[in-house]
């Protein structure tokens, strides 16, 4: 009877252990795909560095290419753990606006990080001085699917607009300052973070012009989609860019399907708020984010399990 209870007993704790080892695996994901932006963009290195982040934080992570629109679609998708999009977005997505295919309703948000600012850049002898000078000039956006094609629409329309109106081309941040260096486009339009490498590469290259956004148009923006913010680029950011330019922004955040699992979203929040002075070295536009930042999200709610994270050290 000794024998018989002992090995009961020793399965037992056995089955309890392994249980007990699975709970606490289960703390964190096995693995997390961040859908950032276009190579040559500001996005893209930081996926990159998000990713390290986790990897030392002893999580396998890989940062992949995408946009601020299909990174929304491939996370509801569940193709991936974590994508980069803006505040503009989340609503585009629930109520399935163009270019979404259908509504994407089971995404949440685990931060927000930085705004991102709506560049649009010519070079000093095209002659171009405002929006309304874009008409009929060779010009690149960004394919669809990225919010920088779906914000420069809006700039376009608050000038009584279209893509249309423009020879347009389209590809990445880079392709864009590529075609601008060799002349083939009198300049191109990002959304992005402040720096953008691709816009310091050209303002190096070439003398260049950021154009305003100006009040009129900002207000037929804010109008249309409330999700827009009233920014600037700092005077300085770029060569030859002496003073303030009025434009407008977006706030970035990073977004998990809603069925990721409580812990898993919690450990993510977690992590990122340990390393924060990490974070802040990745970019510039990150370099005075707070905890209380990350929490602050707007235009989409909290996934439940970064909420309870932030909950718990005072973020909101």
């Amino acid at each position: 009877m000794r024998v018989k209870l002992g090995i009961l007993s020793a399965a037992v704790f056995a089955f309890f252990a392994n249980e007990a080892s699975i709970a606490l695996a289960s703390d964190k994901p096995d693995q997390i795909t961040v859908f950032s932006g276009r190579q040559g963009g500001s996005w893209y290195g930081m996926g990159g560095g998000l990713a390290k982040v986790f990897i030392n934080a002893g999580v396998k992570s890989s940062a992949e290419v995408g946009g601020g629109i299909s990174n929304v679609a491939m996370v509801g998708a569940g193709k991936g753990e974590l994508g980069f999009s803006m505040s503009i977005v989340p609503r585009m997505g629930r109520l399935g606006l163009a270019p979404f295919k259908s509504k994407v309703t089971n995404v949440k948000a685990i931060a927000q990080l930085a705004y991102s600012k709506v560049h649009v850049v010519v070079s000093n002898d095209s002659g171009v001085n405002a929006i309304s000078g874009l008409k009929g000039k060779k010009f690149a956006s960004q394919p669809v699917g990225n919010v920088t094609t779906e914000a420069f629409k809006a700039v376009l329309a608050a000038n009584g607009m279209a893509e249309k109106d423009l020879v347009l081309t389209r590809g990445g941040q880079g392709y864009g300052a590529k075609e601008m260096k060799d002349r083939r486009i009198v300049g191109y339009t990002a959304t992005t973070s402040v720096p953008s490498p691709s816009f310091s590469d050209v303002s190096q290259s070439l003398d260049v012009k950021f154009l305003a956004i100006d009040d009129a148009t900002f207000a037929a923006m804010k109008k249309e989609n409330p999700g827009f913010i009233r920014d600037v680029i700092p005077a300085g950011s770029y060569r030859g860019q002496a003073q303030d330019i009025s434009t407008a922004a977006t706030a970035m955040i990073i977004v998990a399907n809603d069925s990721m699992p409580d812990a898993h979203a919690k450990w993510i929040a977690k992590t990122m708020s340990e390393n924060i002075s990490t974070l802040r070295k990745i970019h510039k536009s990150w370099s005075n984010l707070t905890v209380k930042a990350m929490a602050s999200v707007s235009g989409i709610e909290l996934h439940p399990g970064a909420a309870s994270y932030y909950k718990s050290v005072g973020a909101m």
